[in-house]
């Protein structure tokens, strides 16, 4: 297949089918043959451009839907795992939890419960939007997109649309 229907076929692909084509281009860039670690350049800024072309259209659809609207196309698009999955129910199940807490519950030790949470938040972080400010290392507060907060008690509850929205997704408290 030539390098053209190669390129041509990349909207059609799998992210996975993406993720192996670009392996394997990064592989081939630096083969000694010149016209093949020239295509394979030429590949993968192709792919990039139809990459980006992608997350804009993306960031512009998302950008106009309410807050459930995201997260329900959110995972949607990306499914939650097992873990994910016990993230959320368990909040739905314990209003008004603290982190560790949480974490107990799911069977877990320490205070890990909001950073799998914050790290769920994140890796949807371009269906859910920005994350409201805080004073981490990064600047970010990923929990607080599905979450609220009280800083006063340090205890977490699921958003009220947000909760709505996983209901319809399957999750209820």
């Amino acid at each position: 297949m030539s390098l053209e229907k190669i390129i041509a076929s990349l909207p059609d692909r799998s992210a996975g089918e993406r993720k192996q084509m670009r392996l394997n281009a990064i592989e081939q860039s630096e083969s000694d043959v010149p016209k093949k670690a020239t295509e394979a350049q030429q590949f993968l800024v192709a792919l990039d451009a139809v990459e980006a072309d992608e997350h804009a259209e993306l960031i512009a659809e998302v950008e106009g839907l309410k807050p459930a609207e995201r997260v329900i196309k959110a995972f949607k698009a990306e499914p939650m795992t097992d873990t994910e999955q016990k993230l959320v129910q368990v909040l739905l199940d314990n209003p008004n939890s603290t982190s560790g807490e949480l974490t107990e519950k799911i069977g877990w030790k320490g205070m890990s419960w909001h950073l799998h949470f914050g790290t769920m938040c994140a890796n949807r972080g371009v269906y859910l939007g920005q994350p409201p400010k805080a004073t981490t290392p990064n600047g970010k507060f990923y929990t607080g997109i599905l979450a609220d907060f009280d800083n006063d008690t340090s205890r977490f509850t699921m958003k009220p649309d947000v909760a709505a929205a996983f209901a319809q997704l399957g999750l209820k408290g």
